[in-house]
């Protein structure tokens, strides 16, 4: 008799206990969905910008090249004189007004009144903006106004992450260009509606500019016409202009910007090498100017270096990082088969 008035009071205070943690249960798991769909309407505009360049930054080969090849098409522009002069980048939008920039040599093949084109195939009057980057470094900026229409301005990005090897691409307009020298790549772009788009790899980051601010070595069959368009890393970011192909027609040492001279095996490097301006020239000194932001990840360089080595291209980093280095320390590489051809 005991046992059954036991069993009877606690009957129900064991199914209390059991509804009462069940109902806890319950509520947090509540509480733990609200939480998560928060934090999903909390994600920024910003961080939605961020996370397309992540992956863009870890897409297969092929479809890195058609995301790059896309951007570049839309934030390079043409510039213009009678004819074809060179290509620009839009930096900024402010208002209705866009900032544009390109090589100072680009300009001076011509007299103003310049022109931009722009992705659309629409062409603006361009005004000459005085800065202190031209009499600095060869670069220029340019302005156009255009209320009906947007167009995208140009991630920026940061030079000094780059490391020798890293996959890099140069676009722009080539202004002639052989037919039996067109890829298949460029050929649909021969009708100038867009720019070429080159690919290669970084050579050489000199650890000082040379005359008019060029910095940047990479193997891209950078063309004449592409002087001015941008220099793009994996994730979409500009950060550098191009200014010179490799292999000059004048035979003329590179002088820093302090006068002295590369040494001979540093040299020789150089002249074989594509040349841009780091895009840090303009953003120091042009401070008024409102860049889009930029996707921060110091290590996106090194992520890439690594993908590359497992898709069977260490040896050739491997070397190309070798040679620079001997070459910094004027030391000669007499083996042919170590050079890195464009």
């Amino acid at each position: 008799m005991k046992l059954w008035h036991l069993w009877r009071k606690s009957k129900p205070l064991n199914f209390y206990d059991s509804a009462k943690r069940y109902s806890f249960n319950l509520k947090s798991q509540i509480v733990k969905l609200v939480i998560c769909l928060a934090s999903i309407t909390l994600v920024m505009p910003g961080d939605v910008s961020r996370f397309k360049t992540k992956t863009l930054a870890s897409s297969s080969p092929q479809l890195l090249i058609t995301e790059i090849d896309r951007i570049a098409a839309d934030i390079t522009v043409e510039i213009l004189g009678i004819e074809s002069l060179g290509s620009g980048i839009i930096l900024n939008r402010q208002g209705d007004t866009y900032t544009v920039v390109t090589n100072q040599h680009v300009l001076r093949t011509a007299k103003s009144p310049y022109r931009i084109k722009t992705s659309d195939g629409s062409i603006h009057p361009a005004i000459v903006v005085p800065t202190v980057i031209s009499t600095k470094y060869d670069l220029a900026l340019l302005q156009f106004y255009q209320p009906d229409k947007s167009y995208q301005a140009a991630t920026i990005g940061r030079s000094s992450s780059l490391m020798v090897g890293e996959s890099i691409f140069a676009a722009g307009f080539p202004s002639q260009e052989k037919e039996d020298n067109v890829s298949k790549g460029d050929r649909r772009n021969k009708n100038r509606e867009k720019p070429v788009l080159k690919t290669g790899r970084v050579t050489v980051i000199l650890d000082q500019a040379l005359e008019e601010g060029y910095q940047i070595g990479y193997t891209n069959d950078v063309k004449k016409g592409m002087s001015g368009g941008p220099l793009l890393n994996i994730r979409g970011e500009v950060i550098g202009i191009n200014g010179k192909h490799a292999y000059p027609l004048w035979d003329a040492p590179d002088f820093y910007e302090d006068g002295s001279q590369p040494c001979p095996p540093l040299q020789e490097l150089i002249t074989r090498s594509s040349l841009a301006i780091p895009i840090e020239k303009i953003v120091e000194l042009t401070p008024k100017l409102v860049f889009s932001p930029r996707a921060i990840d110091d290590n996106r360089s090194v992520i890439r270096l690594d993908s590359d080595r497992k898709s069977g291209t260490a040896e050739l980093i491997d070397k190309m990082q070798v040679e620079v280095e001997a070459r910094k320390n004027c030391e000669e590489v007499p083996n042919e088969s170590q050079l890195i051809r464009p």
